[in-house]
């Protein structure tokens, strides 16, 4: 029902994207992110899930949900370019 992960060699951008999109999950009852030191510290992304689905699966659900979203971008901006 709870998921901790540290994000080795990341930093914020990372872990706020992760656990942003987290809370828009359905199952996700928390989700947010730590870093012990902003100069040596490596993101730790806490997520609780409702018990509907387990952690893991929650966060391979908000992985692709990221992924998708940025290709989406990626194709909204090379059409905006080729014109």
């Amino acid at each position: 029902k709870e998921l901790i992960i540290k994000l080795v060699g990341e930093d914020h951008t990372l872990g706020n994207l992760i656990s942003k999109y987290a809370l828009k999950h359905p199952n996700v009852q928390m989700a947010a992110y730590s870093i012990d030191h902003p100069l040596v510290g490596s993101p730790k992304i806490v997520l609780v899930t409702d018990g509907s689905k387990t952690p893991l699966e929650v966060l391979k659900e908000v992985l692709v949900k990221i992924i998708d979203d940025a290709k989406e971008l990626l194709k909204i901006s090379e059409d905006l370019l080729s014109k």
